[in-house]
């Protein structure tokens, strides 16, 4: 039977996000964390960003984002059955130390935070990400596209 992946903890700042529970908690099943700019690959926490964050502006705001809620997570540890409320984290930014093969972050906890008032995604940074000071490798793949004359999107 194959190892399970644990997923790192997942503290989250931004009180105004649709996933966001109280005690910086995140009730998401999964998050992604992405470069800020496409084909530029992060060196800075401000270079990231949490594609999931979604701004709570209502009830149809609430409703739209019922599909990504960890239903599963909350009811295990509403009943004590040992599982933590933990999304699964799915991270492109392979210029961080904490970057592993298959896009998975093997840090013990994530934090999640605001660059100012947020509305958008974009303003969301992973405090977590430490500079691996190597080449990236999804870079390095946008290149050879480049040079073969490929578009990238």
């Amino acid at each position: 039977m194959p190892e399970e992946i644990q997923m790192p903890k997942v503290k989250c700042d931004i009180n105004n996000c649709t996933h966001w529970i109280p005690g910086s908690r995140c009730g998401a099943a999964s998050i992604d964390i992405l470069n800020e700019e496409v084909g530029k690959m992060s060196q800075k926490a401000e270079q990231t960003k949490c594609k999931t964050f979604s701004e709570r502006r209502g009830l149809s705001n609430l409703i739209g984002s019922a599909d990504n809620m960890n239903w599963v997570g909350f009811a295990e540890e509403f009943v004590g059955a040992g599982r933590k409320l933990n999304p699964k984290i799915t991270c492109v930014v392979d210029t961080c130390k904490y970057w592993q093969d298959n896009n998975l972050c093997n840090a013990e906890t994530i934090e999640i935070s605001e660059k100012s008032d947020v509305s958008e995604y974009q303003a969301t940074n992973c405090n977590t990400f430490e500079y691996n000071e190597k080449p990236s490798n999804n870079e390095k793949i946008q290149q050879q596209q480049r040079d073969k004359g490929e578009q990238f999107h």
